[in-house]
């Protein structure tokens, strides 16, 4: 798998240590992990998820919060990382103009994947994509 090294990403640093904790999560024989080397790197490239602290868990809906932003920052961070387009080209937003959504929504994913191929987009945002394009033409 190719790493990209642009300003935007982690230098391929998230997607080497993350993939190393994978390694060593389904190695044969492997009864308990402390991912200490994937939480350095973290805490890194996100000083909020630094230390040992349970951030806004006394709130309401804190500690789902806390977990909503860490998976957020690092999909995010591995898509930056694995991202397979080396130079993003510009592309002005337009608006539908009256065209159908489903054709729109082609245009809008055609030109999100000339800026964003990684598979991350790949696994996740590409079934995003499909279930909101199957809901708009079964409510056609």
């Amino acid at each position: 798998m190719h790493i990209l090294t642009l300003v935007v990403s982690q230098q391929g640093e998230l997607a080497i240590v993350f993939g190393e904790l994978l390694r060593k999560l389904w190695s044969a024989g492997r009864t308990s992990l402390a991912p200490r080397a994937f939480k350095a790197k973290l805490a890194r490239f996100a000083p909020q998820f630094s230390g040992y602290n349970q951030h806004d868990s006394q709130l309401p809906f804190g500690l789902i919060f806390c977990t909503k932003e860490l998976l957020a920052f690092l999909l995010d961070g591995l898509h930056e990382d694995l991202n397979r387009v080396r130079s993003k080209p510009y592309i002005e937003a337009k608006d539908a103009d009256g065209r159908p959504d489903v054709e729109f929504a082609e245009e809008c994913w055609k030109n999100h994947k000339s800026r964003n191929d990684s598979i991350i987009v790949d696994v996740c945002q590409v079934r995003l994509f499909c279930f909101t394009v199957s809901c708009i033409q079964i409510f056609l």
